[in-house]
């Protein structure tokens, strides 16, 4: 099926789900804002269906989800028929604040999604295992992993993202693979594009939080803007910061319509099933921060939109509580603790109360260490200036002219125009949520333990400088115009340009360059170019086996081998003691075509004198053997043989 069928059914999931949860609530009065909030809202919703369709073993199939979203539009399209009406549209403020938020959306589908299309391959190593449990989702139709066993590890023994850590993103991406063949178009494509429809979810919120289009409108074009808030990189955080957005959305509407409660519930639960514990830590910590600041400020318990938090978490134990009653819950504390090792995480299972509850405080503090694989103590002039080259997973950096903007405002705001924060609650919250992400941010800097994973709470505090800054950026508009509105008109213009040179193109810069990927290709990116340049000739799913444990490779290649087979992962546990005919009788006997070597073999099998001379000896004997043909070969790093 094509790549624009794929496309097709992804809004009309969305936009299906959100219709029918929405139905009888109150929801935009602009029909445009309207139909983009089913989309936001079904969105949301998705993770946490799927999670529920996964718990009753219904498959995960695109039928399935196919029917679920467009049953009721249609039944009520059948039914109401006659009554349906077309107005015309008209060219109003929120239409043309609505559309300029469009441009930006599609300056940064673009932005994001050429980059990622820049190079063949996936970069790093988080989107080669990702590339797994979505394959897995796609073929098998469920999010639980398979029953095997391994001999190095008790938990997660084959599929990274996937049981314990919450499928939602890979369960997303699997199903639209279903529908078209090529996963790493679908990984590079819909990344992109839940990225970008973030930022639009992020004007409607902005709009109903602030009360302005021209703020809401000024703020997105920030957030769009802001090195920091999320690159193309492919993993689950994509998709978990973008539904903060319909998720706050959902919270703000509950002032107004108390049924708004149960979709604040289902989308925060779908944030407790898209990632692991980190960023929905984070998100909560957020909610709860805005929870009080309104409780406060309105004089009021915010009693329906704690029901919803509540809620939402304990929806999430659709996964979560399968997860313990799987694991046990000392071996999940044990490997939520960072303890992988199976040896270690079975002696937890079983041990005695007093043993729990001592791993139970040790793992605590692990859950807010600051620390991370790129968290660091950050200076001024990593807030002040973007670098062109950036940190590809999480980039870092606010730029020049928006971190003076941000700092002016907070300052304007604080000394000269205490009212307003007074008068705004959505202020107070964004000024409380930019205390939270800047302590979270420097938390190896101060030595705070607040947020776990430092380096990645800068997506999160891109959020409160994006609304702040569109405050501070209205005061000084207000009052230039007040001296000459062509004054104001300029200076709107001068610090938009500033934006895109000290902010915009960093961000542009670092996701259109050539990134480098997983350290499974010695060569970098000109080794997986080759890979990838051979693997383009090969139909989708052809069964691809390496002869070094890189299997993933092939998944994420658009092949195939299927690693999480018990067979596969027996055979390959001692690989250099089967002979060449037992070999090639495995590789027949799974309808395997093609056999990779590589010069990376000797980095995973060639641990000693003795394995490397055996590892000579077997490449030797496959070349030798007859059973194989050279079918594709780059001197001195690869050959694909055929399996005759």
């Amino acid at each position: 099926m094509s790549a624009v069928f794929s496309i097709v059914l992804f809004f009309v999931y969305m936009w299906g789900l959100g219709f029918t949860a929405l139905y009888n609530l109150k929801k935009p009065e602009n029909i445009f804002e309207r139909h983009l909030m089913y989309v936001a809202i079904g969105l949301g919703i998705f993770p946490i269906l799927s999670i529920l369709l996964n718990f009753l073993h219904i498959p995960l199939d695109w039928r399935i989800f196919l029917l679920v979203s467009v049953a009721f539009p249609i039944y009520c399209l059948v039914r109401n028929h006659k009554s349906i009406k077309f107005t015309p549209v008209n060219l109003t403020k929120s239409n043309l604040t609505l559309l300029f938020a469009l441009v930006i959306f599609f300056i940064s589908l673009f932005v994001y999604s050429n980059g990622s299309f820049t190079y063949p391959y996936l970069e790093d190593s988080d989107p080669w295992d990702h590339a797994v449990g979505i394959k897995y989702v796609a073929l098998e139709k469920t999010a639980y992993d398979p029953d095997v066993t391994h001999p190095d590890y008790a938990i997660d023994p084959v599929i990274s993202y996937m049981d314990p850590y919450p499928p939602a993103y890979d369960i997303l991406l699997g199903v639209l693979h279903q529908t078209h063949l090529d996963v790493i178009w679908v990984m590079k494509f819909f990344n992109s594009l839940i990225i970008s429809l973030g930022i639009l979810f992020f004007y409607l919120f902005a709009k109903k939080f602030m009360g302005s289009s021209g703020k809401a409108l000024f703020a997105t074009a920030v957030l769009a803007a802001i090195p920091s808030y999320l690159s193309h990189f492919i993993w689950a955080h994509s998709l978990v910061v973008t539904l903060v957005f319909p998720l706050m959305f959902a919270f703000e509407s509950i002032e107004e319509d108390k049924k708004w409660w149960y979709i604040a519930a289902l989308i925060f639960g779908s944030i407790w099933v898209t990632q692991n514990i980190e960023q929905p830590t984070k998100i909560t910590t957020l909610l709860v921060i805005y929870i009080i600041v309104n409780s406060i400020v309105t004089r009021k318990f915010q009693k329906h939109a704690t029901i919803a938090a509540v809620s939402g978490l304990l929806l999430s134990f659709l996964w979560w509580g399968a997860m313990l009653l799987k694991y046990k819950t000392s071996a999940f504390i044990a490997y939520y603790g960072g303890d992988t090792g199976s040896a270690e995480i079975a002696s937890q299972v079983g041990s005695s109360s007093l043993s729990f509850i001592g791993k139970v405080i040790t793992v605590i503090p692990r859950f807010f260490d600051p620390g991370g694989s790129a968290s660091r103590a950050y200076l001024f002039r990593d807030f002040f200036q973007a670098p062109l080259n950036n940190m590809i997973n999480n980039p870092i950096g606010i730029g020049i002219v928006l971190t003076l903007l941000v700092f002016l405002s907070i300052v304007w705001i604080l000394l000269k125009n205490k009212a307003s924060i007074i008068q705004n609650r959505w202020l107070t919250v964004s000024l409380f949520w930019l205390v939270f992400t800047f302590l979270g941010v420097n938390g190896e800097t101060f030595n705070l333990n607040i947020a776990r994973g430092a380096f990645r709470v800068w997506m999160l505090m891109a959020i409160p400088l994006s609304l702040i800054a569109a405050e501070g950026f209205s005061l000084l508009y207000d009052k230039a115009s007040k001296m000459n509105k062509l004054f104001g008109s300029a200076l709107l213009l001068v610090i938009l340009f500033g934006i895109f040179q000290t902010s915009f193109i960093p961000k542009y810069s670092t996701n259109n360059a050539i990134w480098p990927t997983a350290g499974s290709f010695q060569g970098g990116p000109q080794e997986a170019s080759q890979y990838a340049q051979w693997f383009a000739t090969l139909e989708p799913n052809t069964k691809v086996y390496f002869y070094s444990n890189r299997d993933k490779l092939a998944l994420g290649f658009n092949a195939y081998s299927c690693l999480w087979c018990q067979n596969v992962i027996d055979f390959r546990q001692d690989i250099l003691s089967h002979n060449v005919t037992e070999l090639y009788t495995f590789l027949k006997e799974n309808d395997y075509e093609y056999l990779l070597l590589g010069r990376m073999d000797y980095l995973y099998l060639a641990t000693d004198e003795n394995s490397t001379a055996l590892l000579d000896r077997r490449i030797q004997e496959i070349s030798n053997s007859g059973l194989f043909r050279p079918a594709y070969q780059v001197d001195q790093v690869m050959v694909a043989l055929r399996i005759l």
